[in-house]
Formats: structure tokens, sequence, C-alpha cells
């Protein structure tokens, strides 16, 4: 999927960018080693926002989306849990985000890894 030119995309690609000084797009952002903890935190923070706010159902779906993907980033590329979800509801939100149809395959082999990582994660959270 090319998330460039993408509408669905067009609004978190902004919200990156515009959080996140130095991001090219919002996929690229969340699936880089080199993003932040802080970063990741901002990411947070604004796609529970968008999923919460959204303008349009399909503005609140992808905030959902990218909130649980921000969350897998973060676990996958720092070991570290920003959330004080249950590991039952990460499995069931990283396991919606392996299987959803409309987002792009970095999104989708992410929340594979986030799945793998989250069995092994202890309960600390931060």
């Amino acid at each position: 999927m090319e998330t460039d030119l993408d509408p669905f995309f067009m609004l978190a690609n902004w919200l990156v960018c515009d959080a996140i000084p130095g991001s090219v797009d919002a996929v690229s952002t969340l699936t880089s080693p080199d993003t932040s903890l802080s970063d990741f935190r901002t990411l947070k923070r604004l796609f529970k926002h968008l999923r919460v706010e959204g303008e349009t159902p399909a503005d609140r779906r992808l905030g959902a989306h990218l909130y649980a993907a921000t969350i897998a980033g973060a676990l996958v590329f720092h070991n570290r849990l920003i959330t004080v979800q249950s590991k039952q509801r990460l499995t069931r939100a990283f396991d919606e985000l392996r299987q959803a149809q409309d987002l792009p395959d970095e999104l989708t082999e992410m929340s594979r890894q986030a799945l793998t990582a989250l069995e092994a994660h202890s309960e600390d959270r931060s």
C-alpha cells in the first residue's frame, strides 16, 4: 500500500510531521527503530485523541489502528509498554492490526513482532 498518496493516511502523516520534527510520514515513523520512546508517547497521545475525537468513522478507525501501532512500536523497538491496558487487550489490538486489510505491510509486520514481544514481556509498565 502506498501511503504517500493514500487519503486515508493524509491526516495521520500531517499530524506526525507536525508533532515530530523531521518525520517523513506516519508509517515510517511508527516502524522506525530510531523513533524515541518519548516520540512514541507523544504519538500515542495524538492517536488516542484521533481515535476518540476524529471527525469521521474512518478517522476514528485510523486513530485506533495507529494508537495500537504506536504501542506496538514502543514495545518492539524499546521493549517498553507505554500503556496500562491488559496483555489480553493488547493481544486483541495487535491481532486486529495484523489482520487489517487496509494497512501497509510494515504495520502488519510490526504487529506480528509486537505479539511475539508481548508474550515474553514482563508486567512492568512505563
